[in-house]
């Protein structure tokens, strides 16, 4: 999402006089809510939008059964009580875990548990089951399953997830791995609109949503554009030869570091499901009857937004810049490669 700074006066204006922030904790019974302000929740609201979650590929099931099990049973609570309320609940592609089908329906459930064996994929499947469960006995749902939520595409957010984390590696060591699997970044701006915009949309409720790409695209094609877009080259190798030489390079300055033992212990499962493909039917069909919908930007625009995001938090030794600003040679919008190396910037996994 955009930071504060870059919106307009007017809408920030707006935003000030309508949203009211209140803290609470979703480890928490009530949500770590006082009781009048519990109360006041429940017999206000109509719509509820539950985003709220522990990500982290390290720990296991215990230490994210806290958060994100027993802080959607709260928020489900909150949804039973007082008025009645309609649940938008984001979820994740993970509660499939290193699932090996060939198509991955928007209806399918992982019902069988099959393959979920580190506790994000877990504890986010057990709260989705919890949520569906809730359905059954009448609360209004919405059920929205993102893949890999990128940068905006005008470069904005925060979040230094795996993805991220391992595209930096890959940039700054110059490495590519040729590996089918699907790869699906959808810009943080774009997934938050059109979640919003399908929540408001009549008859798209008690559905299950998968926010993932239109068309398939790979990591062969995110380093190409890359290469484009930079100057930047790769040396590709096979998803075997890639891990030894990932394993051979990482350093502990290096964003990915933290994250070593999780891809290595992942790299069997990760080529198992290179052939697994994500279907969005009805998430497309319900984005684009909303006249808020908004359709995918390109894979190019998409790419450009992680590279002004990384190299923005000094990430990535490559200086990506918008040839339309000032003094930039005309080349048709893209980015250009500066010449300019710099190291990365050490950062560690919180």
């Amino acid at each position: 999402m955009e930071s504060m700074g870059s919106c307009p006066a007017a809408l920030m204006s707006m935003f000030d006089a309508r949203v009211v922030p209140i803290c609470g904790d979703l480890g928490h019974p009530k949500l770590g809510l006082a009781q009048d302000v519990w109360d006041f929740l429940a017999s206000e609201m109509d719509t509820v939008f539950h985003n709220g979650a522990t990500v982290n590929y390290l720990f296991n099931y215990d230490r994210m059964r806290e958060a994100n099990v027993l802080g959607t049973n709260e928020v489900l609570k909150l949804c039973f009580e007082g008025r009645p309320k309609t649940l938008n609940y984001v979820s994740t592609t993970f509660v499939f875990g290193w699932a090996v089908k060939s198509v991955l329906y928007e209806t399918d459930q992982n019902q069988d548990m099959e393959l979920l064996d580190f506790g994000y994929s877990q504890s986010k499947w057990v709260a989705e089951q919890v949520v569906f469960d809730a359905r059954s006995k009448g609360l209004s749902v919405r059920v929205f399953r993102p893949a890999l939520v990128s940068p905006s595409v005008a470069g904005g957010g925060n979040n230094f997830d795996i993805a991220v984390r391992l595209v930096a590696f890959m940039v700054n060591h110059g490495i590519g791995v040729d590996a089918l699997n699907q790869v699906s970044f959808v810009p943080a701006d774009i997934a938050a609109n059109n979640i919003v915009a399908i929540s408001t949309t009549p008859g798209t409720e008690n559905n299950t949503y998968h926010v993932v790409r239109d068309d398939y695209a790979n990591m062969m094609d995110i380093t190409g554009l890359i290469t484009k877009a930079t100057g930047r080259q790769f040396e590709i190798f096979s998803v075997t030869d890639f891990v030894p030489e990932l394993i051979r390079r990482c350093r502990k300055e290096d964003l990915l570091f933290p994250l070593l033992d999780f891809l290595v212990g992942s790299v069997d499962n990760i080529t198992a499901m290179e052939f697994k493909r994500y279907d969005s039917a009805t998430y497309q069909k319900a984005r684009d009857a909303s006249e808020w919908g908004k359709a995918d930007p390109s894979l190019e625009d998409t790419v450009s937004g992680i590279l002004k995001f990384m190299h923005r938090k000094g990430i990535i030794s490559v200086e990506a810049r918008d040839t339309r600003a000032a003094g930039a040679p005309e080349t048709n919008g893209r980015l250009i490669w500066s010449g300019a190396q710099t190291e990365a910037q050490s950062i560690t996994a919180s």
